[in-house]
Order: structure tokens, then C-alpha cells, then sequence
């Protein structure tokens, strides 16, 4: 255990955002190299890692997943952290490693992925998306995520849709600049914009009883240039889109944008758009939920079985086109703080429950 959280704090203290884990990388790979696993992928997909363990006799193919980057929020002196418990599931798939280590699994093989780039919805693609990784024939794909305002070890489950899909869309308008005391002779999209605003908080309002929860938000609104000579001739709003059915958020994506394109075209201004941190939504395997429900009964854990899908977004959804997956949540405390807090830290005491899970879910699921 002692070993497990001086790993967490190590890499507590070298977070890296996502597609920059150089050093998260080198910490996990030494810490894999003393497992001694029977294959060992130090750079699969960028930085993302796999270790296999291949077990005594014939099985399934598991695969584990544990995120690896960190978060543009600082923590004292250093840039970034691990607000959202990247370390402390590292730390646990690292545990599992070392089980592994002193005694292969009874059967099948335990593939253990240690993916950078989750926080924006591109490692998880990465890694599909290599040739290396396609030679795995992946059974079932397990990982779980750290739940504050859950007891501390309860397991958390819910069949179909665990988390949200969501996007981010930057919507982009442009007309011509002006000189302020002639704003007539340019083209200035600052109408389009407040249409557009006044557009989208009805359709907030619309959407709220949406049996999908499908929404959007507003994150960030940009008009002209940081002068008082010049009128806009340049404007942005990003939005936020979320659902729990992908059907829905495609819908809502298309209609935004078709709208926009229907409101620049009246205005004469030239549009253009981009997708950003694009998230799937996480449909969970009956099966496989029965399996980790299963693993926390014979381990004497408390199973909270949640009606709703979470808000949030996780980029293990995409592992679904290739097998029945299941993320479960592990409790860290009913009082802790939220994920993405600036005081929020990853609960040590919960690494060993982790690890004795994922361990119960291989064995159970061959």
C-alpha cells in the first residue's frame, strides 16, 4: 500500500495535460518494468501504455483502463494536477500489476491500459486507432472512476448509459471591421451574436425536461478586438452540448449549426465551425455491470445501483465499439470535495479496494 500511494504521490506531483504525459509515461513504465509483464507497449498511441498478463490457462482477453493526465488547474507552484483522481486510478491499475507480478491470473489475459488524453476525449480514439492495439482481441473492457459524494468504497452501477456524451462547438462568425465613428461602413456580427445568445438560453429552457437530459451551455462569447477605434468585424460562441443518447446530441449539433448558418446568411456574414473534446456516451454491458455488482457482493462492498446517467463525459465509451465495456464508480467519501475542485485530493484509502476490484472482475468475468 505504502509503495501504491508513494507512486500517486509521484505522480500527484508531475501532472501533464492531456497529449504531454512524457514524464507520467517514464514513472508508469519504470514502475511496469519491475512487474515484469509478459508484453510491454511503452508508447502505444502516443503515450499511452499496455502491459499484458497472460494467465495460467485459457480465457478471456480483459481490458483495464486507467486515465493518466491532469488538469490545467494549478496546485501550489505547479501548473497543473490531478483534480479529477487520474493519479490515484494509475496508482490502482499499478497495483493490480504488481498482484500479477507474484502470481498470473487463473485464466485468460489481463490487458492492462494506461491511456493518456481522457480529459479531452482523444486517447481513448488513439489507442483504437493504432495497428499495435488492434491485435488485441478485447472480450470486455472494465475501468472505474473515483465518485466524491459517494461512501467511501461503495461501487457504484448503472446498465446502458453511465455518463454523458457531450462536444464542444465554437461557432465562428465573420463580417468586415470599421472605424468606430463610421460603424455603417462596416459589417459588424454583434446583432447575430445577441440573436443567437437569446436563441440558445430558450432552447436552455426547452430542453430541461428532455428525458435524454440533452442541453447545452454557453461557455464563452468573443466580439471584436480589445480597442475602442475599431468595430467588430469578427465573433465566436463556444457551447457546450450534452446527452445521454449520441442520437440526440447529433441532433442538437446539427440544428445549432443549421441555425447559424440561416442567421449569417441574413446578416451577410461568413460562418464557420468547429467540434472539440467529442465524447460518446458510456453504455455500460448488462453483463458485464452484473459481473462488477458480483465482484463487490463477494468482497462485501456496498453496491449503490443509480437511477440516472452521470452529466459528465468519459472518453472509455469509445472502447464500446470493440466490446462490452462497463465504468463503475468508486465512492471517496460523502463529504469529499467535487472532482475538478481546486482542494480536491484523491483518497489513498480507497487504491487497495480498487485493486482487490479489478482483480474480482477478471476472475469473476472468465
Amino acid at each position: 500500500m505504502k509503495a501504491l500511494e508513494s507512486l500517486r504521490l509521484k505522480l500527484h506531483n508531475n501532472a501533464e495535460l492531456s497529449g504531454c504525459e512524457k514524464k507520467t509515461n517514464k514513472i508508469i513504465n519504470s514502475f511496469l518494468e519491475k512487474t515484469n509483464p509478459d508484453i510491454h507497449l511503452k508508447e502505444i498511441g502516443g503515450y499511452n501504455i499496455v502491459a499484458v498478463f497472460k494467465g495460467k490457462n485459457e480465457g478471456k482477453n480483459i481490458l483495464l483502463r486507467a486515465d493518466i493526465d491532469g488538469l490545467n488547474i494549478p496546485d501550489g507552484e505547479k501548473a497543473f494536477s490531478h483534480r479529477c483522481g487520474h493519479d490515484g486510478h494509475t496508482a490502482i491499475l499499478c497495483g493490480l500489476a504488481k498482484v500479477y507480478a507474484k502470481e498470473r491470473p487463473e485464466r485468460g489475459n489481463v490487458i492492462l491500459l494506461f491511456q493518456a488524453a481522457e480529459e479531452t476525449g482523444e486517447g481513448a480514439q488513439a489507442v483504437i486507432n493504432d495497428p499495435l492495439f488492434r491485435e488485441f482481441k478485447i472480450d470486455a473492457a472494465f475501468a472505474l472512476h473515483n465518485l466524491p459524494g459517494y461512501a467511501r468504497h461503495q461501487i457504484v452501477l448503472k446498465k446502458k448509459c453511465f455518463a454523458s456524451a457531450s462536444q464542444g462547438l465554437k461557432l465562428i462568425f465573420d463580417g468586415a471591421t470599421s472605424h468606430a465613428s463610421q460603424p455603417d461602413k462596416g459589417n459588424n456580427p454583434q446583432i447575430v451574436i445577441t440573436t443567437l445568445l437569446e436563441a440558445f438560453q430558450k432552447k436552455y429552457d426547452n430542453l430541461r425536461h428532455d428525458r435524454h437530459r440533452t442541453t447545452l451551455t454557453v461557455t464563452h462569447v468573443v466580439i471584436g478586438e480589445e480597442t475602442f477605434g475599431v468595430t467588430p468585424g469578427h465573433a465566436e460562441i463556444w457551447l457546450t452540448l450534452r446527452s445521454q443518447d449520441d442520437d440526440s446530441l447529433n441532433s442538437l449539433t446539427q440544428s445549432t449549426i443549421d441555425l447559424c448558418k440561416f442567421v449569417a446568411k441574413e446578416f451577410k456574414l461568413s460562418f464557420s465551425y468547429s467540434i472539440h473534446e467529442d465524447f460518446p456516451t458510456t453504455t455500460n454491458s448488462d453483463k458485464e455491470v452484473d459481473v462488477v455488482e458480483q465482484g463487490a457482493k463477494d468482497l462485501k462492498l456496498s453496491v449503490n445501483i443509480i437511477k440516472d446517467a452521470f452529466p459528465w463525459s468519459e472518453d472509455f465509451g469509445r472502447f464500446g465499439i470493440l466490446c462490452p465495456i462497463c465504468l463503475f464508480g468508486l465512492g471517496c467519501g460523502l463529504e469529499h470535495e467535487p472532482l475538478h475542485s481546486p482542494r480536491y485530493e484523491f483518497e489513498d484509502e480507497i487504491i487497495d479496494t480498487g485493486v482487490l476490484m479489478l482483480k474480482k472482475i477478471v476472475e469473476i468475468g472468465n
